[in-house]
């Protein structure tokens, strides 16, 4: 990596972290105030926008499906202007109520998180219990009095803003600061963006991956593998990202000591409350036989953040994983368990993941018998929650994150990681069909198992 790029990355940290903090200012100073001034400078700009666009439609010369376009555009503009001008209770009531939306959600997901765990007598579930009320407590005076909490809400989001402006101003720090130094500083507390803006980073990330791949939009030849130091990292954070229904979100595993671990809602048969709660599933595999199966079987492309681990590090990993395979009972899949029936089985019967795992890579499937883990739950209790146990609890300390641990966080994160001169992350290598096809043969792997 460049000088130029890491002094551009500390940089934008610093400039990110100034003015997250200057907006939580305003927002706590200015109050309802500032809101409506900005409320009234976002129907002033819909006007002008209306305006011009339909004086566009009368003099510019277009086709007439572009003409058609921009008086849609202009209709659409002045008649959102017209209402938000006619009743002006309706956009400053928006952001109450909208937040007040997101903490209820929230909520419910913290109580739901509550039974799960108190079910199997989990540590922890008493926080998410006071959570889960302080949520929903929250929420309840901003959803059914918008107007009158108006001013406290924005004091509140000012505080949140000028918070997660203080994480990005120790990512500028820790940039500055040697790697011996980092280590001793023990990060307790992380705040990231809202959930809602996580979950759709994997997403974003294909797409500028596939814009840089399009030759015609882009000639200049695209780096799979970056690297800040010639060494091989001791752990890999794999982040996953597709196109496809419910893999936009992301998925995260990990690869350490020759093994991709990886846990999930892997048993269709447990699966309940539409697929997000089930069985939690973990599962070992090769990595030069798991990755070539995601690219081709889930359509997906992987990005590889490497890690670089202290010898005491490792133990602190090696011990953790221990206590947490202490806890696993063997589990076979669909496929495997007619197998044992009969060896002459169809593939073909079988359409289930982890079926289609097993038969592609050979992997090996574990139920938990006991602790947190034992029921999955997509918005609490998923992947992301073993990855941050593994990486976060085992005192490498790199990753400490407050509420819904996304695929889009761990991305967001550990890229900018990746970006600074001294951190453990020392490499990004991005896997899809092209790049895997010349280290691996992807298509030469499965091309009997597609038929």
């Amino acid at each position: 990596m460049l000088k130029s790029d890491k002094l551009y990355n500390s940089t934008s940290s610093l400039i990110t972290a100034v003015t997250l903090i200057v907006l939580g200012i305003f927002m706590i100073v200015g109050s309802s105030q500032l809101y409506s001034h900005v409320v009234y400078l976002f129907i002033t700009v819909l006007l002008v926008l209306g305006v011009a666009q339909f004086i566009r439609y009368f003099f510019q010369k277009e086709s007439n499906n572009e003409k058609k376009i921009t008086f849609t555009r202009s209709f659409i503009n002045l008649l959102f202007c017209f209402l938000l001008s006619s009743f002006p209770a309706i956009p400053l009531s928006f952001l109450p109520i909208f937040c007040a939306i997101y903490f209820i959600i929230n909520g419910i997901i913290k109580f739901i998180l509550y039974f799960i765990m108190r079910k199997e007598k989990a540590n922890g579930r008493i926080k998410e219990l006071v959570a889960g009320i302080i949520y929903i407590g929250c929420g309840i005076p901003f959803l059914f009095s918008p107007l009158k909490n108006l001013s406290y809400l924005l004091v509140f989001l000012g505080i949140y803003i000028i918070l997660l402006g203080c994480t990005y101003f120790f990512d500028f720090i820790g940039s500055i600061l040697p790697l011996r130094m980092k280590r001793k500083i023990n990060r307790k507390l992380r705040f990231t963006m809202p959930v809602f803006i996580e979950m759709i980073i994997p997403y974003q990330v294909l797409n500028e991956i596939n814009y840089f791949l399009d030759k015609e939009q882009y000639n200049k030849p695209f780096r799979y593998e970056e690297k800040k130091v010639e060494q091989e990292p001791d752990m890999e954070v794999f982040v996953h990202a597709s196109k496809n229904g419910f893999n936009r979100l992301g998925h995260v595993d990990i690869w350490y000591n020759g093994k991709v671990i990886s846990y999930g809602n892997y048993d269709d048969a447990s699966t309940r409350f539409f697929t997000m709660i089930g069985d939690g599933v973990l599962f070992t595999a090769k990595k030069e036989d798991y990755i070539p199966f995601c690219i081709s079987h889930s359509k997906k492309t992987l990005i590889g953040f490497g890690l670089r681990l202290t010898d005491a590090q490792k133990r602190n990993v090696e011990r953790y994983l221990q206590s947490l395979f202490d806890q696993l009972q063997e589990w076979h899949s669909p496929y495997e368990v007619a197998l044992q029936k009969n060896k002459r089985v169809s593939k073909r019967k079988f359409k289930d993941y982890a079926s289609c795992l097993y038969m592609a890579t050979n992997a090996q499937f574990y139920k938990f018998s006991e602790g947190k883990f034992k029921n999955y739950f997509v918005l609490g209790v998923n992947c992301c929650l073993l990855a941050d146990s593994i990486i976060g609890k085992s005192g490498t300390d790199l990753l400490k994150m407050t509420g819904i641990i996304t695929p889009g966080a761990y991305y967001e994160y550990l890229n900018r990681e990746f970006k600074k001169k001294n951190s453990m992350v020392i490499s990004r290598t991005i896997y899809n069909a092209e790049s895997v096809n010349k280290k691996h043969g992807v298509k030469e792997i499965f091309k009997g198992f597609s038929k």
